[in-house]
């Protein structure tokens, strides 16, 4: 039994030293990782928020060609201009229903106006929040608790998911939001009263989203739904950017469990 118990304080003697090293030497090193990544997804984001952008980019006008998921077939085309985080044109046709008739409707986004993209706002927000908490310490800082070091990264780990679900998680608008939406006064000539349309983004995609309506005594239900998309490169990024940070805290955090975990165990 003595051989055991001395075999086992050893091997705690050894986990607890890793741990100190885990502490000294893994910490900074991942943190600094975590902030570089940050900033690159920082950069490639047209916004400015608190934190200072290292590369200045210029968001040229994009014209993007909106097409059906799945190669569907359905009578709706969209090609728009998306600069930064506007949609400063777009171009609508689609088949609309007027009494037995269907008949091509045509639209577009009047000259000066922009539809925003609050989204990428709020994503922002949350991305200089995290960027704040990586920078907190400085690399002479001594952590001296996995408890310590836990609570910087689930502040961390939860201002990034913040940040990726404002572009992953678009949220979901009420029917009187569509109908109340000053956006449907953009468009010239208007759109149809049993017609409202959105722009969003999802995960990588910018969405336009098509809805007819049809008023039921005081109730408006929305009748059909269809959507035309596309993919864009700096939302992709910045998706990645995103998962890669999350991963490297996850992992920190999981080498620190592991150790600790043992060494409480006992």
């Amino acid at each position: 039994m003595d051989e055991v118990s001395t075999k086992e304080r050893t091997e705690l003697d050894v986990l607890r030293r890793e741990l100190v090293w885990l502490l000294k030497n893994e910490v900074h090193p991942v943190l600094h990782g975590v902030r570089e990544t940050l900033q690159e997804c920082y950069d490639c984001l047209p916004f400015h928020g608190t934190a200072e952008k290292t590369m200045q980019q210029d968001f040229h006008p994009q014209r993007i060609l909106m097409t059906c998921p799945n190669g569907s077939n359905i009578h709706f085309k969209s090609v728009v201009t998306l600069t930064g985080d506007c949609v400063e044109e777009a171009d609508l046709q689609f088949k609309h229903k007027l009494g037995k008739e269907h008949h091509l409707f045509r639209t577009k986004v009047k000259q000066g106006s922009v539809w925003r993209l609050p989204q990428i706002r709020d994503a922002g927000n949350y991305l200089c929040s995290a960027l704040e908490i990586a920078s907190r310490n400085d690399a002479n800082y001594e952590y001296k608790s996995v408890k310590e070091v836990f609570l910087q990264l689930d502040e961390l780990m939860d201002s990034l998911m913040k940040c990726r679900q404002c572009l992953s998680l678009p949220k979901r608008k009420s029917i009187q939001d569509l109908m109340d939406s000053q956006s449907k006064l953009l468009f010239k000539p208007p759109l149809p009263n049993d017609v409202a349309i959105s722009f969003y983004i999802h995960t990588s995609k910018l969405v336009l989203a098509l809805y007819f309506l049809h008023a039921n005594g005081h109730k408006v239900e929305i009748t059909h739904r269809v959507q035309v998309e596309a993919m864009v490169k700096w939302l992709n990024e910045a998706i990645i950017f995103f998962t890669l940070s999350l991963q490297q805290c996850q992992q920190l955090k999981d080498k620190l469990m592991a150790v600790s975990k043992v060494i409480g165990d006992h």
